[in-house]
């Protein structure tokens, strides 16, 4: 009987697995460009022109004829491979190998790899549910949750910064508690193979190791009688983790020492001068205020999930708090979690609220919502499980059976929603933000429905055209992944006087126009809006 219902769970999760698939296949190529993707494309081609000096001299002549093409479209471009090759080298090693040259070929490749990254990270967050709660539907429901995030789904296809990131800290998470519970070489080997390429991507990655080891320190204080054999994997990972992080930047392979200083020091000093639209007026990206990012997460995180979330997180505090204050002198590390489940509870509790603090403490630049915290979302989501966990257990004694599939009737009004605003999940506000969002908060900051305002005026005028923009996001780098034949009837026009059509998503990053504010020219008019919940996103007017 039991090998007929895991069968039946493994066949269901194959089915859920194989359909998000599906959909991400059938909708990658939906979305626009996202206002960074030029810039970290070119990292990728920084990344592999370091490693063909030194392995193949003959190539780099035609990488650095991308890299010059770049810089002379950008000419302030100022770029080092800092970190974020994990993604963007194996993207440029693609593009350089199979001799992509197409705009929209190469951006829809990046894309779709985007996405799949992504979809491999969901599979590894059912099996991290699955395994804290021992059933295959609490891991389903779990990445459920998280697919069914509009904003996370939407960020899934484009975002190659804060996606890529989230994904690959979800992925370490797993290998985390692996390496914690099972203490031996080869998840030592693992583990800090996946640190490694997570921190390269951002340099918070640091945080889940820290957490780690203070956790694998206490296990072995606790429980371990032959502490000098326990304590060997964890030497194997603190001496493998800075190999790794070198193997895998190739900009410190000449000159390791002075290259790594002078990352440091660039991404110490870098700082973006932009504003931000938040709480109905405009912040700088340097100076945001305390409950930026708490907003943030408050109003564009379904009301559901906040909720269970709150549940959960206020019972793990209340268990922290009760134990550290019953906690004796001289052996406080005994009572601190008295299970793994309890201390995945714990590594879930601190990925998230230590990542927060450090947001909130150190003003850390903020701009663009949260995206910089998306990593934490995981964290967010599996409080909010523990959360449904406890729900079910309270209302189990009333013999309540069908908790789950009321949740998942609860997440079809999401789903319904991604599906009439596809590809703008990204834009999605829940109810706590009210109809008004548009007055309160930054709404397209990327750019992303620009692709669609050049696809439809393309398609509704025959002629060659010029297109200008109001907002400050970059409609050159948004008409490079429209489709060819469309692309070759659009001028974008720096004049405005000058263009036959104005699009406006209504970005302004110098903090100086209000989304209400812009000023349109009267021999202008309305031709065309893209809506999210009624309210235009995006405006495209037409000269009379």
């Amino acid at each position: 009987m039991m090998v007929f219902l895991n069968a039946k769970r493994n066949l269901i999760a194959l089915l859920f697995f194989l359909i998000f698939l599906l959909i991400g296949f059938f909708s990658f190529g939906d979305y626009g460009i996202s206002i960074d993707e030029d810039n970290t494309r070119i990292i990728g081609f920084l990344s592999l022109q370091s490693i063909l000096e030194i392995f193949s001299p003959d190539h780099v002549e035609k990488i650095n004829e991308i890299i010059v093409d770049q810089k002379d479209s950008h000419p302030d471009l100022n770029i080092i491979p800092t970190s974020g090759v994990v993604f963007d080298l194996p993207m440029a090693f693609a593009e350089f190998i199979f001799q992509i040259e197409d705009s929209r070929e190469y951006f829809l490749l990046r894309h779709f790899f985007n996405f799949l990254i992504f979809f491999i990270a969901v599979y590894f967050f059912f099996l991290l549910t699955k395994n804290r709660y021992n059933s295959s539907l609490i891991g389903i429901l779990a990445a459920l949750f998280l697919i069914t995030s509009p904003r996370i789904f939407g960020n899934s296809f484009y975002n190659n910064k804060d996606i890529i990131f989230m994904s690959l800290f979800i992925i370490n998470l797993y290998f985390a508690i692996n390496f914690i519970e099972k203490r031996n070489f080869k998840n030592a080997i693992i583990f800090s193979i996946i640190s490694a390429l997570t921190i390269n991507v951002r340099i918070l990655g640091l945080i889940l190791p820290a957490i780690v080891i203070f956790a694998y320190i206490i296990n072995v204080l606790r429980v371990e009688k032959n502490k000098k054999k326990a304590t060997s994997p964890l030497i194997l990972f603190l001496i493998l983790i800075p190999i790794f992080i070198f193997l895998f930047w190739p900009y410190l392979w000449e000159k390791p020492i002075e290259n790594l200083l002078y990352s440091l020091k660039y991404l110490s000093k870098h700082t973006l001068d932009i504003y931000s639209y938040y709480l109905g007026e405009f912040i700088f990206s340097s100076d945001p205020p305390w409950h930026y990012h708490l907003v943030w997460i408050s109003v564009t995180t379904p009301v559901l999930f906040l909720f269970l979330f709150l549940v959960g997180f206020l019972n793990i505090f209340i268990r922290i708090v009760k134990r550290l204050i019953k906690i004796e002198k001289n052996d406080s590390y005994t009572d601190l979690w008295r299970s793994n489940r309890e201390l995945q509870d714990l590594i879930f509790f601190l990925t998230f609220i230590v990542p927060l603090i450090i947001a909130i403490d150190f003003g850390s630049i903020s701009y663009d919502g949260w995206r910089h915290l998306y990593f934490i979302y995981p964290s967010f989501l599996l409080i909010a499980m523990f959360g449904l966990h406890l729900i079910k257990i309270f209302f189990s004694k009333k013999k309540l059976k069908y908790l789950y599939f009321l949740c998942i009737i609860l997440v079809i009004p999401n789903i319904y929603w991604m599906y009439k605003n596809h590809p703008f999940q990204s834009l999605y506000f829940n109810q706590l933000a009210k109809k008004k969002f548009n007055e309160k908060f930054e709404m397209d900051y990327f750019g992303i429905s620009n692709k669609a305002a050049l696809e439809y005026i393309a398609k509704h005028d025959n002629k060659k055209i010029k297109i200008s923009s109001l907002s400050t996001t970059d409609l050159n780098l948004s008409k490079r992944i429209v489709e060819k034949n469309l692309r070759e009837k659009i001028d974008i026009s720096d004049n405005i006087d000058d263009a036959d059509y104005i699009v406006n998503n209504y970005r302004d990053w110098r903090g100086k126009i209000e989304p209400k504010d812009f000023n349109i020219p009267k021999n202008f008019e309305i031709f065309h809006e893209i809506k999210v919940d009624s309210i235009s996103i995006n405006t495209i007017y037409k000269k009379k």
